[in-house]
């Protein structure tokens, strides 16, 4: 009997515990949801006031705040997953945010700006990784009336359908300020630059044109007219130097009649060289020959000719490495970025002439990019 009654009692309380355990655990949880959407909310993604006077002062500005539909997408609509696992994830990420608010790693107006587009970046590549998931929550090709948008808005849209394109390849900058991509480049050009100034050539020594460079027959005077230029990345080799300009050394390749600019290499026209007949006239050729997919002659030549002394480099990766950064910047807003070695060398001019006016890039920085793109191209890649 006694047997009995301790069995029964050991039976409820483990009916007891597992009650409580199962009422701990609903409250936990309940909690725990709670506090997790507490912080999807706009009051709480707005109480610091770095986000409160950056990121959201812009976004009240936009559609997405308020529109005609009257139908708002919130910080969380946009920023965090809907399924659970990911939006877990996403919130743990996150809490590494607290910490650079605690080192006050954007706490100023000039911070984030300076960090705007590494911030940016970050958030579109999250985005372009999960197809733009949280705009699909509310937005779908499937869901759209393509003869109620614009016809260039209709068309686009149904291009990047068939292309398998995601939304934040082309929808950048609809809720906050777009980033000045060209900052992070420019910065460092101006590093080089300094640098280009500093460094002292001599003759027998090897350097590479940082930007384009005007060509002279002799030691220019201030105001002299030069005879052409010597484009971004061209190797050179010094033969003197005199009074802050150099008598350089070029070879490059003609093609076929045409005498006045120099490529790279034979068959692929990586300009390095522009001059005028001049110049021509006294560029010594050295041998020619056959580019066996076109049949054109080509012929190799060396000029010589005066430039500035403080617009070179003293190793090519440096400039290759501004030519990548150039890049990943300015050619990743519409769609992820091809390899350079996706094409040939001559199709990458093609490619940069439809696309450059799509950036912000200055007529040197577009030189530069086509140069390194076409110098690491699946037929020429070094």
């Amino acid at each position: 009997m006694r047997w009995g009654w301790m069995k029964a009692g050991g039976l409820g309380a483990l009916v007891l515990a597992g009650l409580v355990g199962v009422v701990v655990g609903v409250v936990g949880w309940g909690g725990f949801n709670t506090a997790m959407e507490a912080t999807n909310s706009i009051e709480f993604c707005i109480s610091c006031h770095e986000m409160r006077d950056n990121v959201y002062a812009e976004y009240k500005t936009s559609p997405h705040y308020q529109n005609a539909s009257g139908v708002r997408a919130t910080c969380a609509d946009c920023h965090v997953p809907r399924d659970w696992t990911h939006k877990v994830i996403r919130k743990v990420q996150a809490s590494g945010e607290l910490y650079h608010w605690l080192v006050g790693s954007i706490d100023t107006r000039e911070k984030f700006e300076a960090k705007r587009h590494a911030l940016a970046r970050r958030e579109w590549d999250r985005m372009r990784a999960t197809d733009s998931q949280e705009c699909r929550n509310c937005h779908s090709f499937g869901a759209m009336d393509f003869h109620k948008q614009t016809p260039k808005a209709a068309s686009a849209m149904q291009g990047a359908e068939k292309a398998g394109k995601t939304c934040i390849d082309c929808h950048k900058g609809i809720a906050h300020s777009f980033p000045d991509v060209t900052a992070g480049h420019r910065q460092l050009f101006a590093g080089l630059s300094a640098q280009a100034k500093a460094l002292a050539l001599k003759p027998g020594d090897g350097a590479y044109a940082l930007t384009s460079l005007a060509l002279y027959a002799a030691p220019p005077a201030p105001g002299a007219a030069g005879e052409g230029e010597i484009a971004a990345a061209t190797p050179v080799t010094v033969l003197a130097a005199e009074g802050g300009t150099l008598k350089v050394e070029v070879t490059g390749w003609q093609r076929g009649s045409s005498a006045q600019t120099l490529y790279a290499r034979p068959g692929k026209r990586i300009a390095t060289v522009k001059m005028n007949a001049a110049a021509a006239e006294r560029a010594e050729a050295l041998r020619t020959v056959t580019d066996p997919e076109t049949e054109q002659e080509w012929t190799e030549v060396r000029l010589t000719a005066w430039t500035g002394a403080g617009g070179y480099a003293a190793t090519l990766g440096t400039l290759w490495d501004y030519g990548a950064r150039v890049y990943d910047a300015n050619c990743s807003l519409c769609h992820a970025l091809h390899p350079p070695g996706a094409y040939d060398a001559n199709a990458w001019i093609g490619k940069m002439n439809a696309m450059k006016r799509l950036t912000r890039l200055d007529e040197e920085e577009g030189r530069l990019l086509l140069t390194y793109l076409q110098s690491h191209a699946k037929d020429s890649a070094e």
